[in-house]
């Protein structure tokens, strides 16, 4: 469980660097650029490793890339246009761990037991203490449906993703192969790039010629100097090391254990805010964040 802790760091720094280079570029299409970028590097480093090679479960790690980095990163960036970034990333943290232990319990039979259960229900109610924004109460009812729609299918992209992994996991294991993270996180973000630039290929195709955004599918802005720095950031942390190591918490461990931990994410954003912006965290952000963490290392250690 230590590695999904660490996960849960790394991508508090890539999640800065990635809003950085959605500003830059648009959401859809930074999120296209890490993506296409991950996958470049990880095929390279695989070849330079030797360790190119189609492993048992494939076809779960790819449907896995597509839940997650497609399908539930283009629903959590409508929660981002209409909720706010910090109701989503909420929403999905606070949702994903129990989608995940439903969908397990359904593929592979998985059950948890009641402490690791409390446990995981703790993280959250903190979590939910240590965050809970006021922001976006001037939102319409369809408004509010749209978001909350968008943000139950970025819980299913989530939770579900995981649950597959697993399920991937377990048929390696069952082909006597130990996979280990490498050729799982490749395909993951190689089919979670493919997916992503249909869908830019489709709206570009059908609502540019009406609509012209910063998203559009081919990038019309150079690359600055200190956008370099904050792209590298989105992309090692997030899509190469942060998958990395979700996907070695993922062979060993339930996946709505690995989600609860992850849950931890908004906690975690605080004092990386509080350095980069100089956002400073409230005193129940710090008590309950504290009280989150503490909880999350404790499912680490038992």
């Amino acid at each position: 469980m230590i590695f999904a802790f660490l996960t849960s760091i790394l991508w508090a720094f890539a999640g800065f660097g990635s809003s950085r280079i959605a500003r830059h570029f648009g959401s859809a299409q930074a999120n296209a650029l890490r993506l296409v970028l991950a996958t470049l590097l990880l095929i390279l480093i695989g070849a330079l490793l030797g360790t190119l090679r189609i492993p048992p479960g494939a076809a779960m790690f790819a449907l896995s890339g597509f839940l997650h980095l497609a399908l539930g990163d283009i629903a959590l960036f409508a929660v981002y246009r209409r909720l706010g970034p910090r109701i989503g990333v909420l929403a999905v943290s606070s949702l994903a761990p129990p989608t995940a232990m439903v969908v397990e319990w359904l593929l592979l039979g998985t059950a948890i037991t009641f402490k690791e259960l409390a446990l995981g229900t703790g993280v959250l109610v903190c979590v939910i203490l240590a965050v809970a924004p006021k922001e976006r109460q001037h939102l319409t009812p369809a408004e509010l449906r749209t978001g909350i729609l968008a943000a139950l299918l970025a819980t299913l992209g989530q939770g579900c993703s995981a649950a597959v992994s697993r399920l991937g996991f377990a048929q390696a294991a069952d082909a006597g192969v130990r996979l280990g993270p490498w050729m799982p996180t490749l395909l993951r973000c190689a089919t979670g790039a493919v997916f992503v630039l249909l869908w830019l290929t489709v709206r570009h195709t059908l609502g540019h010629k009406i609509h012209h955004r910063p998203d559009d599918l081919i990038p019309h802005r150079r690359i600055k100097g200190h956008l370099i720095g904050w792209l590298a950031l989105s992309t090692v942390l997030g899509p190469v090391i942060g998958v990395l190591t979700l996907m070695t918490a993922l062979e060993s461990h339930p996946a709505a254990l690995v989600q609860a931990v992850l849950a931890t994410l908004p906690v975690m954003m605080l004092p990386v805010a509080w350095f980069f912006d100089g956002n400073a965290p409230s005193k129940r952000s710090i008590l309950f964040g504290v009280i989150a963490v503490t909880l999350a290392v404790w499912m680490v250690l038992i």
